[in-house]
């Protein structure tokens, strides 16, 4: 079993929150094809996060997740869900990978929710956020069709350590 406490990361500098981001997925979405809503070109705001909070970039090790949040912005019921993770890569990536997730939640199904909070990885992502733009994909497992359409907002923000 592997057992990991924030604490460990190191001395926390500065939050990147970034801006919500807003898709919708139609309805009628089969439960044997993942779902992936790709959005590529988003700018890290490196540079401006570091000088908003007065950090030295040179002394940042570490950028990991730090909280995500899935919404139903029409308040629709999500329990059609088997599971959501959320993955970044670089821009010319075809795809991003398992490997590249940086919130996941699994176990949806038949919960009756409007919110959903994703969990963190563990990864760090200090190459890819220092850099100047990155691709963020959501990938939707359902466990049955999708009965309904959804439009989703995507909260999410990530800790610099020291």
């Amino acid at each position: 079993m592997l057992v990991t406490c924030r604490n460990d990361n190191g001395i926390p500098l500065f939050e990147m929150t970034y801006p919500p981001l807003d898709f919708s997925r139609q309805g009628g979405q089969s439960p044997f094809v993942a779902d992936v809503v790709q959005v590529s070109n988003i700018p890290t705001k490196y540079l401006e996060f570091v000088n908003a909070y007065g950090a030295d970039a040179m002394e940042v090790n570490r950028i990991l997740p730090r909280f995500a949040r899935l919404i139903s912005v029409d308040g629709l019921d999500l329990g059609h869900l088997s599971s959501v993770s959320v993955r970044i890569c670089p821009n010319d990536q075809v795809d991003c990978t398992l490997a590249d997730e940086i919130f996941f939640r699994d176990d949806l199904f038949r919960r009756q929710k409007t919110t959903i909070d994703l969990d963190p990885g563990l990864k760090n992502f200090k190459d890819l956020l220092t850099g100047d733009r990155y691709k963020l994909e959501v990938v939707f497992t359902y466990a049955d069709i999708t009965p309904y359409s959804v439009d989703w907002r995507l909260e999410y923000g990530f800790e610099a350590y020291k």
